[in-house]
C-alpha cells in the first residue's frame, strides 16, 4: 500500500507515481495492530482438495438422484390413491410384462374383459399400463367394487358404445356417469381423464362419486393402502391386500376350524428378480392365531411334497414346492415361493 502526500489518499499499485497527480508515492504506514487484523490473502486449493470437493459434491447429487428414484419407484400408480375403501384391494403393473412380451392373452377368451376392451377402444392388453381394484366382501358375496383401467382410454369411443346400450347418464362434478344394468347389478362407467377409466358395481352411487372425488384432489388414499403398503416388498409389479372381517371365515371343507384367520391381514405379493417370486405375509391378531396360521401352511406344503413323492411330478413343478418357506416372526407369517425362468419361458411358449 502506498501514500501519496499531494493528494492525501492510499494507493494500491504497483507504480511508484499517483494516478491522479502523477506525485512520487511514498510507502504507507501501517500500525502493528492492524497488520495482525489484516487479512491474509487466500491461498489457492491444491488438486488434492480441489478433487475431494468435487467428490463431495457428485456424491450429494447421486443421492439426492437416488433418493427421487426410490421415491418414484417404490411409489405405485395414481389410481390406487383414487379408489374406494374396501376390505380388499390388488393392483398389477402389466408395463413389465409388455416389455418380457407376456401379454396376458388368455383374458382374450373372457366375455367380460373382451367388453371392456371393445367398450373402452384401449385396443387389448398392449395399451393397458395397470388396473387397481378395490372391493368389500362379506364372506359370501360381493357387495361392491370399484377397478380403474389405466391406459389408452378412447373417450369417444366408450361413449359411443354406452349410449347404444341405452344406459343411464348423470353428471356429477362435471365428469359423465353411465350406469346400466348386468345381470342384476349396476353397473357404472366414467372416463376420468385420457388415460384413466373406472368402472363400479355397487347399489348406489358413492363408489363412483368417491372416485370423482378424489381424481378432483378431495379425499385420502385407502385405508388398507395407508396403513399397509409399506409391507409390500419393492419393486413388486402385482400386490394384493385383504382384510378378512371376523364374520367373514366359514369352515373349510373339511369342517376345519378357521377362526384364527378373523381379523387378520393377507398381503400377497409378485415380483421378477431373475425368477417370479411369490409372497404371502399373513398378519395375525396375535402370536397363538399366526402360530395357527403357520401350521397350517405347513400342514398343506407337507401334503403337497407327499403327494409328489407318490407319483411322478413334473420336475418343475417339484423345483416350485421345494422352493416353498414358510417363517413365522411374531403374529407375522410369511410364505415364499420362487417360479424359476426355465418354467416361465415354457409357460410363455405354450401360450
Amino acid at each position: 500500500m502506498l501514500f501519496c502526500g499531494t493528494c492525501g489518499i492510499m494507493v494500491r499499485t504497483e507504480a511508484k507515481t499517483c494516478p491522479k497527480c502523477s506525485s512520487i508515492l511514498t510507502p504507507a504506514y501501517i500500525p502493528g495492530a492492524a497488520k495482525e487484523h489484516s487479512t491474509p490473502a487466500r491461498k489457492p486449493l491444491g488438486s488434492a482438495a480441489r478433487g475431494l470437493l468435487i467428490g463431495c459434491m457428485v456424491l450429494s447429487f447421486v443421492a439426492v438422484a437416488a433418493a427421487v428414484t426410490l421415491h418414484v419407484v417404490t411409489r405405485p400408480a395414481h389410481s390406487v390413491y383414487l379408489l374406494p375403501d374396501g376390505n380388499l384391494m390388488a393392483y398389477v403393473n402389466f408395463t413389465p410384462m409388455h416389455l418380457m412380451n407376456m401379454d396376458a392373452g388368455g383374458f382374450n377368451q373372457v366375455p367380460e374383459y373382451q367388453r371392456l376392451m371393445n367398450e373402452s377402444g384401449m385396443g387389448g392388453e398392449r395399451s393397458i399400463e395397470n388396473i387397481a381394484v378395490s372391493a368389500n366382501v362379506d364372506g359370501s358375496s360381493l357387495e361392491d367394487m370399484a377397478i380403474i383401467v389405466t391406459g389408452a382410454v378412447d373417450q369417444q369411443r366408450i361413449s359411443d358404445g354406452l349410449k347404444q346400450q341405452g344406459p343411464q347418464a348423470e353428471t356429477y362434478r362435471g365428469k359423465t356417469i353411465f350406469s346400466n344394468r348386468v345381470e342384476n347389478r349396476t353397473l357404472r362407467y366414467c372416463v376420468l381423464d385420457t388415460k384413466m377409466l373406472a368402472v363400479t358395481m355397487s347399489p348406489a352411487a358413492e363408489s363412483m362419486h368417491a372416485i370423482i372425488d378424489k381424481s378432483a384432489g378431495s379425499g385420502s388414499a385407502p385405508y388398507l393402502f395407508k396403513s399397509y403398503y409399506s409391507e409390500v416388498p419393492f419393486a413388486s409389479e402385482a400386490w394384493a391386500i385383504v382384510h378378512v372381517p371376523s364374520f367373514a371365515v366359514p369352515d373349510s371343507p373339511g369342517g376345519v376350524n378357521l377362526d384364527f384367520l378373523k381379523n387378520s391381514v393377507t398381503i400377497l405379493s409378485a415380483r421378477y428378480l431373475g425368477s417370479l417370486s411369490l409372497r404371502g405375509e399373513f398378519i395375525a391378531e396375535n402370536q397363538a392365531d399366526a402360530a395357527n396360521i403357520s401350521k397350517a401352511a405347513e400342514g398343506f406344503l407337507a401334503i403337497g411334497k407327499l403327494a409328489g413323492s407318490q407319483q411322478q411330478a413334473d420336475p418343475d413343478v417339484t423345483a416350485i414346492v421345494n422352493s416353498i418357506e414358510v417363517k413365522q416372526n411374531g403374529n407375522h407369517v410369511v410364505v415364499s415361493a420362487a417360479i424359476p425362468p426355465e418354467v416361465i419361458r415354457k409357460a410363455a411358449q405354450k401360450r
